[in-house]
């Protein structure tokens, strides 16, 4: 089945043959009607043929480029012009013709010459007598459809055809037939500018397809790369005025990542070649990307390449969701693959070439060609493609070979990839490591069969209760734990040893649920114990399987570690300044979060004028971050970072940016948001490196958010550029510097809470005359409705009151 022809690239191709008079003159040549009734006087048209004997080398590129769009457009794989007369055709240009193909396409030609209309013989005719006079022999031959189309000179002769062909029978719908006509045209109008001939009227209708294309167009001198016209699209997509356009060049509008392929374009063009769906970005008047697929094609003078007509296609909605595909593609803890119709690999993501013990995506494809390397069972996979075939979908657990040789099973997801023609071109799925749930239920089945050799042999308490609460049987290690014999638990009711177990046994029996687990803290024998106790029902929930793992150890180590959290995010306050009460008031709150974090704050006098003020915010959690944030506190309290003025914020951050790198800092960076407040002029100067705006209420509840435009966090990247900005301080106004601990909560109904429902609360507080931080505090508690917070939370309160 043939396809439309694509929009861009027949206006593309009709604006190359006429777009040098059109930008010129605003006015394109004249294109003469398909079908004509011409004069029948040979000699007449022998000379109006004759006219077209010697084509230019220009003319000859344009119709070769012409005829090679043809294939690509119907899909199928032989085109041909050819000028003459039946009997008397040359071929002109052709695309994946062999000789007698051309030969039998200039015997066909004497259909569409004769009738001067579109013909298309399927099934094909036999040949004219003449081409088999001339000994072809027509039936060694392949071709199964002709559709060829009759050239139609201005004076109204026949001067030719263009053909498509194919070795397998075609269609042409009704849409598909204007389209052969409607390239035939633009081959004749390609012919009648190799003529010498008086200008034409003009051509508006070009011009209107060219201003309201959805396609940016532009022409560009090859000698210096200026610009010479771009259309209203062009304008619009990157944002220029018509003015700006005369001083700009073709490299003006290039991101840095297109200047290689693009000197590579100019170098083709200036040789008179022509490019098709070439990937570019262009950058807008502000900056941002454009992806678009471009065309170009050169536009020849006194026999030479001398300008270059290009049309942009924008994709970049496709290239933004193609990235977005890929980073899912990539990200997905789902091992991703693509097969051939053959089995063999074409695309895999890295969490399946890791699931099979590979290093990379690439290691995997040099080593394995087919997914039967993989099978245990190298035959299971002609048992896929069968029950694919009957069912159309397969999913099935397979036990499969990782790299070092080591077995896992896999539950493995297939289905046939379907082209638009519904044809199945190879196939597709995900795989998923199964392994764990293969081990656990082996594990439940020889709980099953040797019921007593488990008991025995799981080095926790495990314990067999009926549902009417009764020890059907213990292991020895739980007995050892009591120090009682075995014989003392058979029959005997639940709890006499220990009341919280019976009480979870007899909750575990009154509901639903399969399986169920707790931690039981006890004193045994005099010593501190605890288990964690899972449950599982069993014998059709007559009776349950209870296993005690002993995590007393792992209890101890969570006490001191929760201890010793405790004690770093003490030491950590104990840095932290006092409040201020005069001249500018300071108030501020620390509240660590159950897992230490990286926040930290200070604010000092520089001099007596000027009050430095920081709030900042290390990635992660646990000691290294609190220790880096320490760090960087002690840092910019000494002022130890040589060459630096810590009167201007920027040069703070990018000091503190130089000093510290993430690779030496395990992967971990900060945010910091640095200020310095000129009490005599009330001017604050500010710098933010990705920390949250600072927020200044006026005393009418007015709401600023200070931020920079440049806001990249400490050590995430080198050579960083951060820059001031600064605002006027009114009487009355308060300044907020928070981490974002305090608005990044979740809510009851698990929606996320914002940075804007933040700004409201504190503008809404502001109204209040009680207004302080601890009220700030509850309410946000109250939004989350939770007393604790999951990140550290720091909040600086400055009142400008004088």
């Amino acid at each position: 089945m043939s396809k439309l022809i694509s929009p861009s690239h027949l206006l593309f191709y009709s604006l190359k043959t006429g777009v040098r008079n059109l930008l010129r003159t605003l006015a394109a040549d004249r294109i003469t009607p398909m079908i004509v009734p011409g004069p029948n006087d040979e000699t007449e048209r022998l000379q109006a043929l004759s006219r077209y004997e010697t084509l230019d080398a220009a003319t000859l590129t344009a119709l070769q480029e012409l005829t090679a769009l043809i294939p690509q457009i119907f899909q199928m794989p032989i085109a041909a012009i050819a000028l003459g007369i039946p009997g008397h055709c040359v071929v002109k240009s052709q695309v994946g013709a062999t000789p007698d193909e051309l030969h039998l396409a200039c015997a066909w030609s004497t259909y569409p010459l004769e009738q001067k209309r579109l013909v298309v013989l399927n099934p094909l005719a036999q040949p004219p007598n003449f081409l088999q006079d001339n000994g072809t022999d027509a039936s060694q031959d392949t071709l199964c459809f002709y559709a060829g189309v009759p050239l139609i000179a201005s004076e109204g002769y026949p001067i030719g055809t263009l053909c498509i062909m194919d070795r397998v029978p075609q269609h042409l719908s009704a849409t598909h037939k204007q389209t052969l006509q409607t390239l035939a045209t633009q081959a004749v109008a390609t012919l009648e500018r190799h003529r010498i001939q008086p200008p034409t009227p003009a051509q508006p209708h070009l011009l209107d397809v060219i201003n309201h294309t959805h396609d940016a167009i532009q022409t560009l001198c090859l000698s210096d790369q200026r610009l010479l016209y771009v259309n209203p699209v062009w304008l619009k997509t990157l944002g220029y005025t018509l003015e700006e356009i005369s001083s700009m060049y073709w490299w003006d509008i290039l991101d840095p990542a297109s200047f290689e392929p693009a000197s590579t374009i100019l170098e083709k063009l200036r040789l008179g070649e022509s490019l098709t769906g070439v990937p570019l970005i262009l950058l807008t008047k502000t900056g941002d990307r454009v992806w678009v697929e471009a065309n170009f094609s050169s536009l020849w003078e006194r026999n030479q390449p001398d300008q270059a007509i290009a049309l942009f296609r924008n994709v970049t909605g496709e290239q933004q969701a193609r990235l977005k595909y890929e980073q899912l593609f990539e990200n997905t803890a789902l091992g991703l693959f693509q097969l051939t119709l053959e089995g063999s690999y074409c695309q895999i993501n890295s969490a399946l070439a890791k699931m099979y013990g590979y290093e990379s995506p690439t290691q995997f494809l040099s080593r394995v060609e087919h997914p039967r390397q993989l099978y245990l069972q190298p035959h299971e996979w002609e048992e896929c493609l069968h029950l694919l075939e009957t069912q159309g979908h397969l999913v099935h657990e397979v036990e499969v070979k990782r790299f070092d040789g080591s077995t896992i099973w896999v539950s493995e997801n297939l289905r046939p990839l379907i082209d638009i023609k519904a044809r199945i071109i190879g196939y597709e799925g995900f795989v998923q490591d199964v392994t764990p749930n293969k081990q656990a239920e082996a594990t439940v089945q020889l709980a099953r069969d040797q019921l007593q050799a488990v008991l025995d042999a799981v080095p926790g308490t495990v314990s067999l209760i009926s549902a009417d609460f009764h020890y059907l049987g213990v292991n020895r290690h739980l007995a050892a734990t009591y120090n009682l014999p075995l014989a003392q638990f058979i029959g005997r009711e639940v709890g006499f040893r220990q009341s919280a177990f019976g009480q979870f046994v007899r909750d575990f029996f009154a509901t639903q649920s399969r399986e169920a687990s707790i931690e039981i803290d006890s004193e045994v024998n005099g010593a501190f114990r605890s288990d964690l106790v899972i449950a599982k029902k069993w014998l059709e929930d007559q009776a349950a399987v209870f296993v005690g793992i002993d995590i007393t150890e792992r209890k101890r180590a969570e006490a001191a570690l929760k201890a010793e959290l405790a004690e770093a995010a003490e030491y950590v306050r104990s840095l932290l300044p006092l409040p201020l009460s005069e001249p500018v008031p300071i108030d501020s709150r620390f509240i660590p979060s159950q897992q230490l974090g990286g926040d930290c704050f200070d604010y000092y006098w520089l001099d007596d004028d000027h009050l430095a003020i920081y709030l900042l915010d290390v990635s992660g959690h646990g000691s290294r971050a609190a220790l880096l944030s320490v760090s960087v506190l002690n840092l910019l309290r000494a002022r130890f970072l040589p060459g630096t003025d810590f009167y201007q914020p920027y040069q703070v951050l990018t000091a503190l940016n130089h000093a510290i790198k993430m690779e030496r800092q395990r992967n971990m960076y900060f945010t910091i948001w640095y200020g310095v407040y000129n009490q005599v002029q009330r001017q604050l100067v500010y710098s933010c490196a990705g920390h949250p705006p600072a927020i200044l209420l006026s005393q009418d509840s007015r709401v600023q958010k200070l931020r920079t435009e440049t806001s990249v966090p400490i050590g995430m990247f080198p050579n960083i550029k951060y820059e001031n900005a600064s605002c006027q301080i009114e009487a009355g106004s308060s300044l907020y510097i928070f981490s974002d601990g305090i608005y990044e909560i979740n809510e009851p109904d698990g929606s996320m809470w914002s940075l804007d429902n933040f700004v409201e609360l504190l503008a809404e507080c502001r109204q209040s005359n009680s207004f302080n931080l601890e009220q700030v505090l509850g309410l946000v508690r109250q939004v989350s409705q939770e007393d604790m917070f999951h990140d550290d939370v720091s909040l600086l309160q400055v009142k400008f009151d004088g």
